[in-house]
């Protein structure tokens, strides 16, 4: 239901803690859930937050895996 979707990227941002551009990307990933009003606004469920701030859990927590070899076994 269009109902359901009643904030915007800057919202979803303030809310998760990260900048809006970063929200707007991840729209255009596929990696959220939105709709697109006439004027060009999008409108996200308020559920993205928590999935927008797990998200940057997990980009953050690869970051400290990156250059790193497993040993051979």
């Amino acid at each position: 239901m269009i109902e359901s979707y009643t904030e915007t990227s800057t919202q979803i941002a303030q809310r998760a803690g990260v900048l809006s551009e970063t929200v707007r990307n991840y729209d255009a990933l596929g990696l959220l859930d939105s709709i697109r009003l006439a004027n060009g606004v999008r409108l996200f469920k308020p559920s993205a937050a928590d999935l927008v701030r797990q998200l940057k859990i997990a980009r953050i927590a690869n970051r400290g895996n990156r250059g790193r070899r497993r040993k051979a076994a």
